[in-house]
């Protein structure tokens, strides 16, 4: 018994032991937890720098290091605008970084890094420096921000490259459309040149538009600032190609109705069946007519009769299902004049 006794001791000993190292462990875990995501942080930061001095080597490999380079190197946003200094052909930029560790227990990590780098004809080798944070601190009065005029004039240069590298293509898909503050609108390619309405950043909620303009024939690019207006007139001239074609779509069903109906009322009469007959023309699958259900190019909404006139409001389709309209029109049968006239209306009559 007594023998049986000790077993369960040493037993119950080492039970107590083991959830004793295993609290211990998870005490140190939590107290060190907090240096550990630091760490993590710290060397996600380190590695976010490293990206930013090879992405401004090789942006200085062809010679120059614009503005718009350096923010993408950078991964510029708001409020994050580097100090940039050049001496002669020497390039100095001190940028914050900073990274959120993981963890309801992790504080953000920041620094303060200076890049120097000359531009040269291959990719440069790019200096980095850690300094103080405070380095890095707001001066006082702030640096204002690069002017647009100054920005288009960097647009102007890596568009220009890009089109000698690969045309139309390469600056249609130019890395100078991802540069914060840098926002491409639009685009159209026209009689061999190609346009881009950009909108670009000019203070708090500003913008000012620029039309950049590259020439195939010429091998240029040039820019000049227009309105924000401007910079939405290839979508307003979509928008008004679009109402045409749908227009043009309408205006064909309507005027094959109104030939039905003229065909009906040239006796002076328009019955209800005559008027059904008339409006139960169906749409078409590339002049093919449909099989297993009806697609009607007109639905009448109303009908209104009088001696002199029978007047309908109707939602018109086009007459092929390819077309993709909808529009409320009225046919008006006059049938004394033994005629029939069609206006399209702002659609309350049949949408209301």
């Amino acid at each position: 018994m007594a023998q049986r006794g000790g077993c369960m001791l040493n037993g119950c000993l080492a039970v107590l032991t083991t959830a004793l190292v295993l609290v211990l462990f998870g005490v140190w875990r939590l107290s060190t937890a907090p240096g550990r995501a630091d760490d993590r942080a710290r060397h996600m930061m380190q590695e976010s720098v490293d990206r930013s001095r090879d992405r401004l080597s090789r942006a200085a490999g062809d010679g120059a290091l614009l503005g718009t380079e350096i923010d993408r190197s950078l991964g510029v946003g708001r409020g994050d605008e580097p100090e940039v200094r050049r001496r002669g052909r020497r390039v100095t930029v001190t940028s914050r970084f900073a990274h959120q560790g993981s963890g309801w227990y992790a504080a953000p990590v920041h620094g303060c890094y200076r890049f120097e780098v000359v531009p040269a004809s291959a990719p440069p080798p790019v200096s980095v420096h850690e300094l103080p944070y405070a380095a890095c601190g707001e001066p006082v009065p702030p640096p204002a921000p690069r002017s647009p005029a100054a920005v288009a004039a960097d647009v102007v240069v890596e568009l220009r490259a890009a089109l000698a590298r690969d045309g139309f293509l390469a600056v249609q898909r130019a890395e100078v459309w991802q540069t914060y503050g840098i926002h491409l609108a639009d685009q159209k390619v026209t009689d061999g040149r190609l346009t881009d309405l950009v909108l670009l950043d000019a203070g708090t909620n500003e913008q000012v538009c620029y039309e950049f303009r590259a020439r195939r024939d010429t091998d240029t690019v040039t820019s000049e600032q227009s309105t924000v207006d401007d910079c939405r007139r290839f979508q307003r001239e979509r928008e008004k190609q679009a109402e045409d074609e749908e227009r043009a779509l309408l205006d064909a069903s309507s005027a094959a109705i109104v030939r039905r109906l003229d065909h009906a009322v040239a006796d002076g009469t328009l019955t209800d069946a005559e008027l059904r007959r008339a409006l139960a023309m169906q749409q078409t699958d590339e002049g093919r007519e449909l099989v297993g259900y009806p697609s009607p190019v007109a639905v009448p909404v109303s009908v209104e009769r009088s001696p002199a006139e029978v007047v309908v409001f109707a939602r018109v389709n086009p007459l092929d299902t390819h077309g993709v309209a909808l529009g409320c029109y009225e046919f008006r049968a006059h049938l004394t004049k033994h005629s029939v006239t069609r206006r399209r209306t702002a659609g309350t009559e049949c949408f209301a």
